[in-house]
């Protein structure tokens, strides 16, 4: 390639000197019905730049025509020129197959064109195409291979299974058979299989993605945290795994271990799980509220609890945390914890309208209507009635109303008879929420039920069909 760029340097170099010293520096050319003049090194240029440009994408094909030469079609293929073709085939063995460059040329266009029509779903016409590979390559693994895209497409996981047990007896392409057996398992529902099949996988190669996710995974839902740990170390170790991903899932398979050893009465195991998964989530709330009344229970370590539940209220305010933190002090009268509640609101930037929620709760419970209203009403400026809101404000319309009070009770009891009028049901305040596929649930789930993303389960202050409506940090 250097090589040629210096000629074709050199040639140009020359055309431009002659010009030069002939005293040419420009051509008249007619473009569209009128004289235009170009310099003469300007056409030297665009040609130059041209030639090179042709030079390269040939390279680039031929460079592609070998990598298909040595690594699609190599298993059991030999590729030799025209001439040694006779004698090739007849010093051959039977295992053997013998292919011109015309005759791999041909399959790796039909290889190409079978791809493209699984890609656009044209399965039968892919199918003529390997029927004619077929005819050039015999009975080669890359037809396996493409079959089993075809039955993917298909969703005929049986005759997946079939091929992939057939690819996993050969060495150098196991793993494609492992990866299709089970994608298909996972597609028949046959999870312990698919754990076999994938725990095989891990032994094999740890340096691959589909291993490491596909394995964790499994483990997950077959609860075996700490085998998910292992892989996901392994993950980790190779760079497969990014950081913060990595740091996402580590917390959930921690604290479900702190789950585990909580139930088997192992409060060292539960203590050591619990804090490691907060190190490594510091917004992940069901841990935060575990551990709270873990130091509650053992000494009723207070501080140490109400250190973790602001902490975590800080980085992600919830509900529950809001209460948990306010049960901290039993003693407290209703007009301290209003207090406390205010403080604690300061806290709370990200969720604004969690404050005033909560704040009119505790305003009704110490019968300041008037307060009660005007949380009511800042709530109501960002969400619609919910659930407890329209508890609140039923409450309160059967309280009396002082001066300009009155114009905001009406203003929200318009809202809600606009509410019932439409004979809508008033919406949960609060639910969890999967991040991947919005799958919504009461309490916090390690594994979405719908699309198994792990550890994307989040706390969505008010939750309704129009997501714009939803207040998330």
């Amino acid at each position: 390639m250097i090589k040629y760029f210096f000629k074709l340097t050199i040639v140009f170099l020359l055309a431009g000197l002659y010009f030069y010293f002939a005293d040419i520096k420009s051509v008249s050319v007619n473009m569209s019905g009128s004289k235009q003049v170009i310099s003469v090194y300007t056409i030297l240029w665009i040609a130059f730049a041209i030639v090179l440009l042709a030079e390269l994408v040939f390279l680039m094909f031929k460079g592609l025509v070998q990598a298909l030469k040595n690594d699609v079609l190599i298993s059991n293929h030999t590729f030799e020129s025209e001439k040694d073709i006779m004698v090739g085939a007849k010093a051959a063995k039977e295992t053997k197959m013998i292919l011109s460059h015309s005759q791999f040329d041909e399959a790796a266009i039909l290889i190409v064109k079978a791809m493209g029509s699984i890609s656009s779903d044209s399965l039968n016409e892919a199918r003529r195409h390997l029927v004619n590979l077929r005819k050039i390559i015999g009975n080669d693994a890359i037809l396996d291979i493409l079959m089993l895209k075809i039955y993917k497409a298909e969703k005929n996981f049986d005759k997946m299974e079939q091929i992939s047990q057939k690819l996993m007896q050969n060495e150098n392409i196991q793993l494609v058979g492992m990866k299709a057996a089970l994608e298909a398992q996972i597609g028949k529902k046959e999870f312990t299989e698919a754990l076999k099949t994938v725990n095989q996988a891990f032994e094999v190669r740890q340096d691959l993605y589909w291993v490491i996710s596909s394995a964790f995974l499994l483990r997950a839902q077959n609860n075996d945290w700490m085998g998910a740990m292992e892989v996901l170390d392994a993950g980790i170790d190779k760079n497969i795994t990014p950081a913060s991903k990595a740091s996402r899932l580590r917390a959930v398979a921690l604290y479900q271990l702190a789950k585990q050893a909580q139930k088997d009465g192992d409060k060292t195991k539960f203590f050591k799980f619990i804090t490691q998964a907060l190190q490594e989530n510091n917004r992940l709330i069901p841990a935060a509220l575990d551990l709270a009344d873990y130091y509650m229970k053992n000494d009723k370590q207070v501080r140490k609890a109400e250190a973790v539940l602001y902490a975590i209220w800080s980085e992600n305010p919830s509900y529950d945390v809001a209460r948990a933190y306010l049960a901290l002090f039993p003693k407290d009268t209703k007009f301290e914890k209003i207090q406390r509640m205010e403080k604690l609101a300061l806290a709370n930037t990200k969720r604004p309208s969690l404050n005033n929620l909560i704040l009119a709760e505790l305003y009704v419970d110490a019968k300041k209507y008037a307060k009660a209203r005007t949380e009511c009403n800042l709530f109501l400026l960002k969400n619609p009635a919910t659930e407890k809101v329209a508890l609140l404000l039923d409450k309160l319309e059967e309280r009396p109303k002082k001066g300009k009070a009155g114009g905001i009770v009406d203003s929200i009891k318009s809202r809600i008879s606009a509410f019932n009028k439409e004979g809508t049901t008033y919406p949960k305040d609060f639910q969890w929420v999967c991040a991947n596929c919005g799958h919504v649930s009461d309490k916090w789930e390690p594994i979405c039920p719908e699309c198994g993303e792990i550890g994307r389960n989040y706390w969505h202050l008010y939750v309704d069909k129009h997501s714009s409506l939803t207040e998330e940090i």
